[in-house]
């Protein structure tokens, strides 16, 4: 654990949680980014570190560990400089976790949102329909060139399809010091249902 704190501090080593989305948003090691391991893991995970040689501290669900180590050597991943024995579960017995909050659809819709609304999602993705006041920043635009947003008082709401890049947006935005960020739950397709619903 000590080694792995301190590893954490280390410049060019990037804490990677592959964590369920939802266990992520709840509690993680500050800085770190949430790729989940049961999902398009190997797609978000070229696209958000497409270096080769990217050094890595792993968090995982105790039982993914092996699985999630030998899929990252399998993609040339190699490396992993660490891997936190007992998961999340040993940092909060020692540390301070950083945690974000999450918004379902049915309370976005029932708030008068004060803030900015982004979407993650691929600009034809955004074409084909989106969020009134939504502004498109693609995933891949926020990893590769950082963001067009600005670090105010303004509550940020994130959304994507499903709730995937969403969260994995939200890591990325936390690692880069904004505060003030939610995630949508369920993202556009939750947002959709919830509005035929109250039509």
């Amino acid at each position: 654990m000590n080694k792995f704190k301190k590893l954490c501090n280390v410049d060019g080593i990037q804490v990677l949680d592959t964590r369920s989305c939802d266990e992520f948003l709840e509690g993680f090691v500050p800085n770190s980014i949430n790729i989940n391991f049961e999902g398009p893991f190997d797609h978000f995970l070229t696209q958000v570190f497409p270096a080769k040689d990217q050094k890595f501290l792993l968090i995982t669900d105790s039982e993914n560990n092996q699985a999630v180590i030998d899929y990252l050597i399998k993609l040339e991943y190699t490396h992993i400089v660490g891997v936190l024995e007992g998961g999340i579960e040993t940092w909060k017995s020692k540390e301070m976790v950083a945690s974000l909050s999450t918004i379902t659809a049915r309370e976005f819709n029932k708030k008068s949102v004060q803030g900015h609304i982004v979407d993650v999602r691929t600009g034809k993705e955004f074409k084909s329909g989106h969020i009134d006041n939504a502004m498109n920043i693609p995933l891949t635009d926020l990893i590769n060139f950082g963001s067009m947003l600005r670090k105010d008082d303004q509550q940020l709401y994130i959304y994507c399809q499903s709730g995937y890049r969403s969260t994995v947006a939200l890591s990325i935005l936390s690692a880069k010091g904004f505060k003030n960020i939610c995630n949508i739950q369920g993202g556009y397709k939750a947002l959709k249902i919830e509005e035929k619903e109250n039509q």
